[in-house]
């Protein structure tokens, strides 16, 4: 029976979501159009909202079938292929996205210790090795230290260092000289 077929069709594709349905109906694109024609009050105007968001979902679930439901072996292949896609396409936004949020973590408070401290360290050596005991000149230093350290992870305050951020700070540190305006200034003291 036909109508057996249909019904069979619908509940396997999900299109009927109780076992009660007595009824189901079958109208094609211009039998829907004219059904909806028919609706004018309020109420209507909601089922007819329903009926459409219902007739294009379950036209793009009809078409959108999983491969292994077709029994064409061309088009289960071309569906399996468009599935292989879909699902790198959806992998690789997911990737992306988790590296986002890796990368735009803030720094933990531990991480936030340990950069203080080794910017702290690379100060005294370079105070230690320029023999620079003047609070004044020393200060002059930390806030060049500090301005080379933001500047290299383009953000305004260290607080605000994120985990995307500690290659570009430690190439700073290592590499971290006084600016020529810094050594001028220090002369002053």
């Amino acid at each position: 029976n036909q109508s057996n077929g249909f019904r069979k069709f619908a509940e396997d594709n999900g299109l009927i979501g109780s076992n009660r349905t007595q009824h189901v109906y079958l109208l094609s694109e211009r039998g829907y159009a004219k059904l909806l024609k028919i609706l004018e009050d309020d109420k209507a105007w909601e089922i007819y909202d329903e009926l459409v968001d219902n007739y294009f979902n379950m036209r793009y679930v009809i078409q959108k079938q999983d491969s292994y439901m077709i029994t064409d072996p061309v088009q289960r292949a071309k569906r399996w292929i468009e599935e292989q896609e879909e699902h790198q396409v959806k992998l690789a936004m997911a990737k992306q996205e988790t590296k986002d949020v890796q990368d735009n973590t803030p720094i933990s408070s531990k991480d936030y210790q340990v950069l203080s401290r080794k910017i702290g360290q690379k100060l005294d050596r370079y105070l230690s090795q320029h023999q620079i005991y003047n609070k004044n000149q020393v200060a002059l230093l930390r806030w060049d230290l500090n301005n080379a350290i933001l500047k290299a992870a383009g953000v305004p305050a260290r607080t605000l260092i994120k985990q995307k951020h500690f290659t570009a700070i430690a190439e700073a540190l290592v590499n971290w000289e006084p600016s020529e305006s810094t050594l001028e200034k220090m002369k002053a003291y």
